[in-house]
């Protein structure tokens, strides 16, 4: 069994530090979940699932040989207030690619079948995806965006 450790301290009101391995990043820790510099822990929780399809669609995506240039995920993540919970996430993988109906339908299912957040996730809060491809236009909007 694989371990992950996480360190996280309160570095002043609001804002908390997150450590792991030698990556730091900044928490959004109000009570609100207001902080402009951080994440909240429910944005924390739509990261990760985010972060883990991703990871799944490139490697499902080079192992089925689907060439692709683009790929994003688009969550939306619902939480209840009354009993703070997060309650539904839904999301939407964009890829640019040439490969079939029948291919993208493949990398849809086997990226949640594969993915440790989402199979963590599933049993508590409702989960519903999607996968749309990109047209050249979407791409050119969002060349801007890269942070390379």
């Amino acid at each position: 069994m694989k371990t992950f450790k996480i360190k996280e301290d309160l570095v002043q009101d609001g804002i908390a530090i997150a450590q792991a391995r030698d990556i730091k990043v900044i928490s959004d820790v109000r009570d609100d979940g207001t902080h402009p510099y951080g994440f909240s822990p429910a944005e924390i929780i739509g990261n990760a699932l985010g972060s883990c399809l991703l990871i799944n669609a490139q490697r499902i995506a080079k192992k089925m040989r689907m060439n692709f240039s683009d790929l994003s995920i688009d969550l939306n993540v619902y939480r209840q207030e009354d009993i703070p919970k997060v309650v539904k996430i839904e999301y939407t993988i964009h890829i640019k690619t040439d490969g079939s109906e029948e291919q993208l339908e493949k990398l849809f299912d086997y990226t949640s079948k594969y993915s440790t957040t989402y199979n963590t996730l599933k049993d508590s809060v409702e989960i519903f995806g999607k996968i749309e491809r990109v047209e050249i236009e979407n791409i050119e909007e969002r060349e801007g965006d890269s942070i390379v």
